[in-house]
Order: C-alpha cells, then structure tokens, then sequence
C-alpha cells in the first residue's frame, strides 16, 4: 500500500506543470545582472498586494531602520536588489499554490515561518560571515515547500500528518515517513530539480535536516538548518502542536556535534545568545509579516 501511495505522490509530482508566465518574467530579472533598481520598483508597484509585501519586509527590525519605510524604492534599496527578485520569485510561488482549503491558518503560518526564517538565515549568514552567497535567502524562503505540495494535491494524507504531529508529537519527518514514505525536503527537492532551480538551492532545500550529509554545499545547507531551528524557538514552527526544541538538550545533540565537526564553533552559550538576539530583533510585533 506504502508502495503504490508512494509512486502515485511522485507522479504527482512529476505532473505539476512549471511556474505561470509571471514567473518567467522575474526569473529573468533574477537572471539579468544589469536589472535595475527602478526597473524592479515598476514591476513591484504594478502589483498591489506584493507592494505591501515588500513594504511589510522593509519595515522588519531585522534591518534596523528607524522612520517607517513608506516608498517601493526605498524599500527596495533597504532589502537589497538580490533579495528583493527572491521574494517576488517566493510570492509567486505561494500564490501558484494558493488555496481554499480550510485550514488557511496552517498555509499562514506556514508563510510566517519561511518569511522568519529567511530574515534569520541573513543573520546567521552576516554572523558567520558567509555573506557572499545569494542562494541563502531563496533557500530559506522555500525550505518547506514540499509540505505545501502535500497539502495541495494530497490533502487528506497532509491532514493525517498534521494529526500525527499533533496528537503524538511526533516531527514532521517522523510523520511524513510513516503516512506517505517520502519528507516533504525530498518532495520539494523534486519539485524544484523538475522547475530547473540552480543545484545549490536544490541542495540546500534537500539537506535543511541533516547539512552534514551535503558533501557540496555544506555550509549553505547548515545555515539554513540553524535558521530553522532558531525559527522554531523563537515561536514559529509550521504547526502549533509541532515538537518543541529545547536549548540544552539541542546543544549536546548528535547534530550539533556534526554541526560543530563541519565547522561552526558553537557552544550552548554561543546559542543561547543567538537566540536571545534573534528572539529581541522578532520583539512582540510581527505585524511586519
């Protein structure tokens, strides 16, 4: 039975038709090297409910501003052009799965943790000054899409896994491998290899449970496990009955020893003052996201 569910979740896959001509145009601004900072505001303002998006981002206190940032271009320069052309390319890719399934709360919730985890993946990346690399952002912005994929087209098994999740604490892995035989990382890996995203996203989106086993891209792959880890405890997982993390027990765990032998010296105090930080930039106002 594991077997046939199991084929017939990869022909699923597999017959999910590429992304919407809007998305061919930002791939290009994406692409084009000489895309300019007003060029990228046109297409921005052409689109209200992404204008308010991107103004919603500016105005994060993970970039310190201090008045109110008000214009698409100001915002724009706050972000970062690079930044900017991977979010339109995430909203695109929310919208393309957009829904009207009932549990519209577990979709937004969704979106707030990817949203949080890609602003502390910046942070992470600036701490452990491995700025250099574009491919962070998009990275963490699309870590979970597989469990939008399995709530898109194979709703009454993602509701089985929310209730594994819930009622037995269980992780989202755990349950996944129970109820469907495949993760949503190795579902959204797919997904992204069939839609020809460079290999280093790919890679990273595969690898954001276990970056040890990136023989690659490794240190992209871990920032990106530390965000979502971070993100977690912070407040904001995908579900509300998620597993919880506990600091002392995740310093002393196999993973971060692995974490620590791939190269990132963290103690739990190093930790816990990352997640202090991290917890004091989020604040108690998220009308941000």
């Amino acid at each position: 039975m594991l077997k046939l569910k199991l084929e017939a979740l990869i022909l699923t896959i597999e017959q999910i038709p590429t992304l919407p001509d809007t998305s061919t145009e930002i791939l290009a601004l994406i692409d084009d090297d000489n895309t300019s900072i007003d060029t990228i505001t046109q297409f921005v303002e052409r689109d209200q409910a992404l204008s308010i998006q991107i103004l919603k981002y500016a105005n994060s206190p993970f970039f310190g501003t201090i008045n109110t940032v008000s214009s698409i271009k100001h915002a724009i320069v706050i972000i970062g052009l690079g930044e900017v052309k991977s979010l339109l390319l995430a909203f695109t890719i929310q919208n393309f799965f957009a829904t009207s399934h009932k549990d519209e709360k577990n979709r937004q919730r969704f979106w707030k943790h990817s949203l949080i985890c890609s602003h502390i993946a910046n942070y992470l990346a600036r701490y452990f000054q491995f700025t250099s690399d574009s491919t962070i952002f998009i990275s963490a912005l699309i870590h979970d899409l597989g469990k939008i994929i399995v709530d898109q087209y194979l709703h009454d098994e993602f509701i089985s896994v929310v209730d594994q999740i819930e009622t037995r604490h269980t992780t989202f892995a755990e349950a996944e491998k129970a109820i469907l035989g495949l993760t949503h990382y190795q579902i959204g890996a797919k997904l992204l290899q069939q839609w020809n995203f460079p290999a280093q996203v790919i890679s990273q989106v595969y690898h954001h449970h276990a970056p040890w086993l990136d023989k690659n891209y490794r240190q992209g792959s871990t920032i990106i496990y530390l965000a979502n880890i971070f993100t977690k405890m912070a407040g904001f997982p995908c579900l509300e009955g998620e597993k919880g993390l506990e600091m002392g027990l995740f310093a002393k765990s196999k993973a971060m020893r692995l974490i620590r032998e791939s190269g990132f010296e963290l103690a739990e105090d190093n930790l816990m003052e990352l997640l202090k930080n991290i917890q004091q930039l989020l604040g108690d106002n998220h009308d941000f996201l």
